[in-house]
């Protein structure tokens, strides 16, 4: 009996995207390399360090493109399981953007503390505090500490108003370093429409932010690090002194969601991530199905996905294995068959349904990553 595995049934480096079964997952490898090197470029412009933050594409290969092409600051996870893949697959400067909450997870913490050249993660309490504290001082350990400060968001994050007394437990701690705050601004894209919105949302975060900066080290206590996060508003935040570094994670690929957030930055030539997938069934003149539903499109948001090339057509509904396609404005007709691509809705989470990623270039295929983290919520 023949062993099929996925080695024999491909992708395969250099075979055109035409071969590939469907659905893919496609990185177009020069829109990428654009997008790193443009936010780059205005993380240099302001004089802040770009520590990008790979809960999007959970893979080491691309971490490590990251890390070469935005100046080698390293990056940023969202779960221990992410740092351990990271770190096992030679990234050796992490910040984890996360409270770390109980014995075995703050084990595996001073673990990694021990085998990085740099590693900081987050704390907002009291609690989280005095959790790290004792784990560190059972491992002889010295661990650094990020203090998150709720911007508005209103999810984790401690008042602005007791930062001060947290700041100061941090430095009181026998075993911690205080690395600065973290002032996530993600709230501002909630609110607004337009590119003066975001600048005049982000500069006010920031000022809040200012502020904290301020109250701390009127006690005595030096904030050397600022970082802010997000793809959407991170940009804009930088402009502000009092920012030292920034996490996006989506800005190398984009996605739906941002393309309609930032329409006047963010255009489909932008957006990396797409699906391709094929025409499996035409049940009348204005519709069709492809093999691309709910799981291979993550639609944990609003959007839907959006074609790559063209605007004659919508992805207007799923199920699990199908997607629906309204074909009524299109004057072509379709075939089972053919080949549609389309833009992810939500890169971040699509990314985490898939077991690989293929990098194209010029029509073929130049790159497989991994989603190694994929799965390492814990």
């Amino acid at each position: 009996m023949t062993a099929w595995t996925a080695e024999a049934m491909g992708p395969r480096l250099y075979e055109p995207v035409e071969a590939l079964e469907t659905p893919a997952l496609l990185v177009d490898l020069d829109a990428m390399e654009r997008n790193i090197t443009e936010y780059a470029a205005v993380a240099e412009e302001h004089d802040v360090a770009l520590r990008s933050h790979v809960k999007t594409h959970k893979n080491a290969e691309i971490a490590a493109e990251e890390v070469e092409l935005t100046g080698g600051t390293g990056i940023c996870c969202q779960t221990l399981g992410e740092v351990e893949t990271m770190a096992r697959n030679g990234i050796d400067d992490i910040y984890l953007s996360y409270q770390v909450v109980g014995e075995s997870k703050l084990d595996r913490l001073c673990w990694l503390d021990g085998k990085l050249d740099a590693l900081a993660t987050t704390v907002d309490s009291a609690a989280t505090i005095d959790l790290l504290q004792a784990a560190a001082a059972n491992h002889d350990r010295t661990l650094h500490a990020v203090l998150e400060i709720d911007m508005g968001l209103h999810r984790t994050g401690v008042a602005p108003d007791e930062a001060v007394a947290l700041a100061a437990r941090i430095t009181d701690a026998e075993n911690l370093a205080f690395d600065g705050i973290l002032a996530y601004d993600s709230h501002v894209k909630a609110a607004a429409s337009t590119e003066q919105e975001f600048e005049d949302g982000c500069w006010a975060a920031m000022e809040l932010a200012q502020e904290v900066v301020d109250d701390i080290e009127a006690t005595g206590i030096a904030v050397e690090e600022v970082k802010v996060g997000g793809t959407a508003t991170s940009r804009y935040s930088c402009t502000h002194p009092v920012v030292t570094e920034i996490n996006p994670g989506m800005y190398p690929f984009n996605d739906v969601g941002e393309l309609e957030l930032r329409p006047w930055e963010v255009h489909k030539a932008a957006c990396a991530a797409t699906i391709i997938t094929t025409v499996i069934s035409v049940p009348d003149e204005d519709r069709l199905v492809v093999d691309g539903g709910s799981k291979t499109f993550s639609l944990d948001k609003p959007a839907m996905p959006d074609p790559k090339n063209r605007d004659d057509i919508e992805y207007a509904n799923a199920s699990e294995e199908h997607g629906w396609i309204d074909t009524s404005e299109a004057e072509e007709t379709f075939e089972v068959g053919d080949r549609l691509e389309f833009i992810v809705p939500h890169v971040c989470t699509t990314i985490n349904l898939h077991d690989l990623l293929v990098g194209v270039r010029d029509g073929r295929v130049e790159e497989l990553w991994e989603v190694q983290a994929r799965g390492k919520v814990r």
